[in-house]
């Protein structure tokens, strides 16, 4: 099942309707002619939804509850934090690099994966509709970079299962920027303030058992 949302048709009243996020990425990757594939040819195939389809592919390991491919968790923090500080820059397309752009890796692998991931994400995707502009506009997705530059750098820590809330809520925000859903987003920043905060409260019950434990030695 996918979410009704496909590219090239019409809602009777002459709006164009956006294929799915999960569609596209899968057929872009499906229809790639070689065996391995780059973020490079995905920045050349996403066109004007590439901020957010980029984004949700490279949260998407993290956020799921399913093993990911070899490599495809270990690529997606710092083009993150790229993407996440150019949309606070007003960039209309990404850029990265060029290393970070011919980084590839096993299309069939992530086309399994992504398979693997569809029904997870099509339970979020069937909730997506395009509302509360301001949230997805220039100033919205300026705030969105910011917080998403933010769960980059925490993504970024070895916290034990302290992936999954940062990296659900960068979903969040690259669906909200895909299907122009404004209350998404809000979704997507209040799953971050969460995540931050279960983030920080895990640092600091480290911290206090090192303590404790040090004190324990010394004692």
């Amino acid at each position: 099942m996918t979410a009704d949302i496909s590219l090239g048709t019409t809602n009777g009243q002459g709006e164009e309707e956006m294929e799915a996020a999960s569609v596209l990425l899968r057929r872009l990757i499906a229809e790639h002619p070689h065996e391995r594939i780059s973020l490079d040819d995905l920045l050349n195939g996403v066109g004007h939804r590439a901020f957010g389809l980029l984004l949700l592919l490279l949260a998407l390991p993290n956020s799921i509850p399913l093993p990911a491919p070899p490599g495809l968790s270990t690529v997606f923090g710092l083009p993150m934090a790229i993407f996440g500080a150019q949309l606070v820059l007003g960039h209309k397309a990404p850029w990265l690099p060029a290393f970070m752009r011919r980084k590839t890796l096993p299309r069939n692998e992530v086309l399994k994966f992504l398979d693997r991931a569809t029904p997870y994400l099509n339970k979020v995707e069937r909730r997506l509709k395009p509302r509360m502009n301001w949230f997805v506009g220039g100033t919205g997705e300026r705030v969105a970079g910011l917080i998403i530059f933010a769960m980059a750098a925490v993504l970024s820590l070895p916290i034990i299962f302290g992936n999954f809330l940062p990296a659900f809520a960068v979903l969040l925000m690259a669906l909200a920027i895909l299907a122009r859903d404004g209350a998404m987003m809000i979704a997507g920043w209040v799953t971050s303030v969460v995540a931050v905060s279960v983030v920080g409260l895990v640092i600091y019950a480290g911290i206090e058992a090192v303590k404790l434990a040090v004190f324990s030695l010394l004692s």
